[in-house]
Formats: C-alpha cells, structure tokens, sequence
C-alpha cells in the first residue's frame, strides 16, 4: 500500500509521533508522496534516513525555518514528478536537482542568495527537464547579482526548447530572468508572472525575443495598474477561464509617477510585436483624484506608451490619467491625430465627482471631422477588473495542520 507522509514541525514534536514518522520513511519502497514544513537544523536523525534511494517517490516538498544545505547528499527519487522547496539553500551541489529528469512542476521558492544558483546552472537543470509543465522560482532576498556573473550577461549560448512548459513564475532579481530568458525558449508557455523592482526590470530586448518564440498568443485586453509602491501590467482575454492564458508583470519599490510610466513604457514596448491584437485598455490608479488630480509626465512618455497599442478599440482611463491624455491627444499635437490610438472607437473616464470640461474633446472633435466617431463615457462607478487567473498546482503543499503518518 502506497504511504503518504505529512509532517509539520512549527510546534513540539511528540516523542512517539515522531518515531512513527521516522518508522514510515523507512519503507522506502512504499513511499510515493514526503511532505516536511518548517524543518529546522538540528534534526540529523530525520537526515539520515532520508539519505536514501525512495524508489516510488512521486511528490517531495521540503520546508525550511532556516537556510539549511538540504535534501541530504545521498537521496534520491528517479522517479519524482513534483519537487517543491522553500526556503532551502540550492546550489551547483544539490544532487537533487541533478538526479531528476521526470519532473513535471518545480517550484524553487525563497532561494537564499542568486549567487549559489546562478542563472547557467537553472538553464542547465530545466534543460534536463524535457516534461516540465510548471516552473516556480523566487528569491528570499533581492540583492544584485555578483560581478562575475554579469560579465557573462552577453554571450552567445544556445537556447533550449522546454517544449511543454505552460506556466513560468518567477520573483527575483530581473537581470538573472534575464540571463535565463536569453537562453530557453518556451513555445507553448501559457502562464507567465514575472516581479522584480523597479531598478532591475528586464530590457526591452531580451523580453521581446523571449516573447516572440511563443505559439498562439492573442490576448485582447491590457490593463494597466499604478499604486503607490507597486505597477502592474496584465495581459489577458476579454473574458478569461478560470485557467486560461495570463502574462503579468509586477514592478516593485515605485515611489514616483514618471518612475511608474517609464517602467510601463518598457515592458509594453516589449511586449506589443508580439501581442498586436489587443483591443481593450484599461487605466487604473489608487491615487486620490481629488488630491492628486494630475498624473504628471511628459507627452512624449505618454506617446511612446499609447504606441505599443495601435490596435486598442476601447480605452478606459481613471480620472487620475485623463488630464495628462487630453492633452497627449490634443488636436494641435499632429502626431496624436495621425498615429496615437488609430482605431479607438470608445473612450470611458471614470470619476467620482463631476467634470467641469470634457476630457479628449479636441481629439475626439478631429477624429469626428475626420469621419471617425469616437463615443466618449463618463462613469463614477467602474466594473471591477477581472482578477488573475488563480494560480492551481498540481500537488498540494505544505497544508495547514499536517498531522504525521501513523501505521
């Protein structure tokens, strides 16, 4: 009979439950699914006998409360398909990672330190991956790569094809997703979320020919998000399945608006050859309207953003942007009539009290003379956005109140 072991060790372990879970692991032939929260340093007993071949190993998941050089030298599981560590300290010596080629998800999460597990070695592990479907990786602290490791940012190494890989997620330092990005190539790549800060953002290049090696992408909708600390930019359809396609990339440490557009300009810019059929934008902002009533940036930030969507039929704007738009797109700004936002066709402001003028009338006048009809919205109370897609693995865990095996 197959055995499942769940053991949690944020409180005291009972002398007895912890001998029934050392008693389980030992029959190896049985186990097909290990799964330890909050392990802390000291237990060698536990070590040891994990230090072993588990033949029918299936599902590991490992939780550390502190950085810990684990799996133990010796395990291995040749026929493991989901691997999930937390907080473990990962690096050229995890024989783990180098003895598992049937992986199907692998989540390496809160990873100390880039610098033990540099960027080539990732490539070089996910490369003996040929079934991976689901990537997870994060970083415990955002620090700069080391010097020697950006030396090599530009060399030409051959990609690698991760042929079934649907979902990528990644939180870290954006130079080493570069590093990766510049050499896989994911065609059939469905789900991809991508947080760093914002002095670290991927390059307009490197994301772009990234992008551009992926098979049927056409999301509709865009949406934009500002806050005070964070930007988001999310790519999806109009009316998304619970677990249908979503790009979303998340900049962190804004604490200025021409910060937030510039970033924004970036990634779009990136992104636009290869999503050309969006047709719905939306604007989103938590600033206070009636306190900052101006998102203040120069046109020509604005310019190069409305650019990356030269397809977009619908544009809704908060009443935080709608000032600075207005005036992108006046009509004595030719570039604005000719070439911002050729086809748009609706316009909506939302705003929580009155206009006192009409936002985008000259533009809205031109494109009128120039038999083009653009229907303009006022609204106080917008439709909530559509939330993403929630994030479902195929294994669960870490759940809350694991009890060990008993036999």
């Amino acid at each position: 009979m197959p055995l499942v072991i769940s053991f949690n060790f944020s409180s005291p372990v009972p002398s007895l439950s912890k001998k029934n879970l050392l008693l389980a692991l030992q029959h190896r032939d049985r186990v097909c699914a290990i799964s330890i929260g909050h392990w802390g340093l000291g237990d060698l007993e536990l070590r040891r006998v994990l230090d072993n071949d588990f033949p029918m190993l299936e599902t590991l998941s490992i939780s550390n409360d502190h950085v810990a050089r684990v799996p133990p030298k010796y395990f291995a599981a040749r026929h493991l398909r989901t691997l999930h560590l937390r907080n473990i300290a990962i690096d050229r010596g995890c024989l783990l990672l180098a003895s598992v080629t049937n992986l199907l998800s692998l989540r390496l999460e809160r990873i100390p330190s880039p610098g033990d597990f540099p960027p080539e070695y990732l490539v070089e592990r996910i490369a003996s991956l040929p079934h991976l479907e689901n990537l997870s990786i994060s970083f415990l602290q955002n620090i700069p790569l080391p010097y020697t490791m950006m030396e090599l940012r530009n060399t030409q190494i051959p990609f690698i094809v991760i042929p079934r890989l649907s979902r990528f997620i990644y939180i870290g330092i954006g130079t080493y997703l570069e590093k990766v990005l510049t050499r896989i190539r994911t065609p059939f790549l469905q789900d991809f979320r991508f947080t760093s800060s914002l002095d670290d953002a991927l390059t307009v290049l490197s994301l772009s020919a990234f992008l551009d090696t992926m098979q049927n992408l056409n999301f509709q909708k865009a949406l934009v998000s500002f806050s005070t600390i964070s930007t988001t930019i999310a790519y999806h359809f109009e009316q998304p399945p619970v677990d249908g396609p979503y790009f979303v990339f998340n900049v962190l440490g804004i604490d200025n608006r021409l910060g937030a557009l510039d970033s924004v300009v970036k990634i779009c810019s990136a992104v636009a050859p290869v999503l050309p059929d969006v047709e719905s934008l939306v604007l989103e902002s938590d600033y206070d309207c009636l306190r900052l009533p101006r998102f203040v940036v120069k046109p020509a930030l604005w310019h190069s953003f409305l650019r990356s969507f030269g397809g977009v039929k619908t544009l809704r704007a908060d009443m935080a942007f709608a000032a600075e738009l207005s005036e992108t797109l006046h009509a004595d700004n030719g570039l604005a009539i000719k070439e911002l936002l050729p086809v748009v066709s609706k316009l909506v402001v939302m705003s929580r009290v009155a206009l006192v003028h009409e936002p985008f009338y000259s533009f809205i006048r031109a494109r009128h003379l120039a038999g083009h009809s653009i229907d303009l919205q006022v609204i106080q109370h917008c439709p909530p956005s559509l939330r993403p897609p929630p994030i479902s693995w195929p294994f669960d865990t870490f759940p809350e109140g694991s009890k060990p095996i008993t036999l």
